[in-house]
């Protein structure tokens, strides 16, 4: 058989490992079943074994699908990073590119201190930063639009293209208020019925935050919830509240927004992770910002 293996024999095996049906995929591929059913037949034939066993109008993969699927998905995923790399004008030759996440509710100080640092060991390495929440950068990251994202959770197991989630840092978490809300703070009542700034339900943070505070019975005068943990910061300096902030930018907020820490100890972390994607080629611009996080965050 004069037969090779090309993109479309897989990309027709694959849909149809996806869909779980001849029908089904060639309605996505927008071919017709007869012609769908013929690729995988040759597919099949030239690989010299079977690929599904036909159950009713199903397709059911074989041990030998299963294994041609994963490696299916690993060359359409280095086809997408090979062509992401190519628009995005990434060269060995030129300036090293590299395009960072940032969930918005990572503190930006920390990662200000991540790319200082790699500019301290790589001055030519140029970064695009993108802000954003997990769900949106997380499928960026895997699709290759991203080359690692920071996040304050691991990326969930739900995507299909492999994420590698690193933890980075395990931080402590302090509240700061301005020096005049500070002065109406009483230890014996603690949070209860103060006003305090706080991340969205979305953040791990503030999840830990509502467990602590339920099984405590502290009941804080919630008055605003951020993305952002800069503009939460922001609204603390003016009084609206207290806000949480993670020990390793604890003197920096302090002084950027002339907050001070209320003396009260709340026995919850705030996490970091830095997350990457299943790559075949990773310059050294990617690697040292890899690394220079987790240095900063054990800093």
């Amino acid at each position: 058989m004069n037969f090779q293996l090309n993109y479309h024999h897989l990309r027709y095996f694959l849909a149809v490992a996806t869909e779980g049906g001849i029908t089904s995929a060639s309605e996505r591929l927008h071919i017709s079943p007869p012609t769908l059913s013929a690729q995988i037949r040759e597919l099949e034939g030239y690989l010299e074994t079977a690929l599904f066993l036909r159950e009713g109008r199903s397709m059911v993969l074989t041990d030998a699908g299963r294994v041609v699927k994963q490696y299916a998905r690993r060359i359409f995923d280095l086809g997408d990073e090979m062509v992401e790399v190519v628009r995005r004008g990434s060269t060995v030759a030129g300036p090293q590119s590299v395009h960072v996440g940032i969930v918005d509710s990572v503190p930006k100080l920390l990662a200000s201190s991540i790319l200082i640092r790699t500019w301290v060991t790589h001055p030519e390495v140029k970064v695009i930063m993108r802000e954003g929440l997990p769900g949106e950068l997380f499928p960026a990251l895997a699709s290759h639009q991203l080359d690692v994202v920071i996040a304050n959770e691991p990326a969930p197991s739900s995507f299909k293209t492999l994420l590698f989630s690193k933890r980075a840092g395990r931080f402590g978490v302090r509240f700061v208020a301005s020096p005049a809300l500070k002065k109406s703070y009483r230890r014996k009542s603690g949070l209860t019925g103060f006003p305090v700034l706080l991340p969205t339900l979305e953040s791990p943070l503030r999840r830990e935050l509502d467990r602590w505070w339920d099984e405590t019975g502290v009941k804080p005068m919630i008055r605003a919830e951020f993305d952002d943990a800069a503009a939460m910061w922001e609204l603390a300096a003016s009084g609206a509240g207290a806000a949480p902030v993670i020990e390793p930018v604890l003197k920096d907020v302090a002084e950027r927004y002339g907050l001070v820490a209320l003396p009260l100890t709340t026995g919850i972390y705030e996490e970091l992770f830095v997350v990457t994607a299943e790559r075949q080629f990773a310059h050294d611009g990617l690697r040292a910002i890899v690394k220079h996080a987790s240095l900063s965050a054990n800093k």
